[in-house]
């Protein structure tokens, strides 16, 4: 016969149950804080602190490159970083459009090619501003010819000659166009599933603006990536602002200036002046003996004897004014 439990007897088994449910709650609770999402299709292969550093570099890239294409083109030219993400190859191509300037750029010495992908809204503008015109795009966009391929190309060497020199405290690394397409699904520089750093700038010209996309495969990357970080970065840019002043000195030095002579002065009334013809003579207030003025851009800097090289006229400086 079955043993029949008392009321008591229930009361404290069904609190006892009450208590164990509580614990395992809690438990979960704590298993569930612990745990992180972790994707394995898209794994995180460049640290955030990598990230932060790439986007620095080409933070100074966008400033530098909007300075150079302002004046190359003529026009007030505005560049910034949109974003510095890291995803696969196969996401980067999904998010072009079917009309792009898709340029293959090498990446000598290292193993691998980059992308540069102009997209059409920016890249009619530039070619239109390039031929001549205000910079105006098209209603109707269509693919790029090879025509207006080649004129983009003018503007991606201008990128990649700014871009070796942002990567040159890093590593040296020789950027050249290799291919051009205007399809994203014509040429496969790694797999689909391979993870990429996309940094994507925003350009704005006038009225208009647009991207342009600039694809780095992990891959290609991974020899130089211990060597991209916020230390390394900062010491980097304190090379880079001494190696900046001693090319700003270089470029001075081949700067052609004009120096102003001032052989005297007279003193001359209207009338006079107004009489004056051909082969008169005017007595400067100044004798053979004392030195002329040498002026630059308005300022006495030098005095000099006035002499003869062979049947050229000829100066030599005496003296540095202050």
């Amino acid at each position: 016969m079955a043993e029949i439990l008392s009321q008591e007897e229930i009361d404290a088994l069904l609190s006892t149950i009450g208590k164990e449910e509580e614990k395992e709650d809690l438990a979960e609770s704590l298993i569930e804080e612990k745990i992180s999402i972790y994707d394995f299709k898209r794994p995180d292969k460049v640290s955030k602190e990598q990230i932060r550093a790439i986007k620095n570099l080409h933070d100074k890239f966008a400033r530098n490159f909007s300075s150079k294409l302002s004046g190359f083109l003529r026009t007030i030219i505005e560049i910034d970083v949109a974003s510095v993400d890291q995803m696969t190859y196969g996401e980067f191509v999904l998010s072009l459009s079917q009309s792009v300037s898709f340029n293959v750029v090498n990446l000598y010495p290292l193993e691998g090619s980059g992308i540069i992908a102009i997209e059409p809204d920016i890249g009619f503008v530039l070619i239109d501003r390039l031929l001549g015109g205000f910079g105006a795009t098209f209603q109707n966009i269509r693919p790029f010819t090879d025509i207006e391929q080649t004129i983009l190309l003018d503007i991606v060497n201008l990128m990649l000659s700014d871009l070796k020199n942002i990567w040159a405290p890093i590593a040296e690394i020789k950027f050249d166009v290799t291919t051009q397409e205007t399809s994203p699904n014509v040429v496969q520089i790694v797999a689909p599933s391979e993870v990429v750093v996309l940094i994507v700038f925003e350009v704005k010209m006038s009225d208009y603006k647009g991207i342009i996309n600039f694809c780095l495969p992990v891959i290609t990357l991974e020899p130089i990536l211990t060597k991209i970080g916020t230390h390394d970065m900062l010491s980097i840019s304190k090379k880079e602002h001494t190696n900046r002043v001693v090319d700003i000195l270089q470029i001075l030095d081949n700067v052609s200036v004009d120096l102003d002579v001032y052989l005297g002065d007279f003193k001359i009334n209207i009338e006079n002046f107004l009489n004056l013809k051909p082969n008169d003579v005017c007595i400067i207030q100044k004798s053979l003996n004392q030195p002329a003025e040498v002026h630059f851009n308005g300022v006495k800097k030098f005095e000099a004897k006035i002499g003869k090289q062979k049947t050229k006229k000829a100066i030599k400086i005496t003296k540095i004014t202050t």
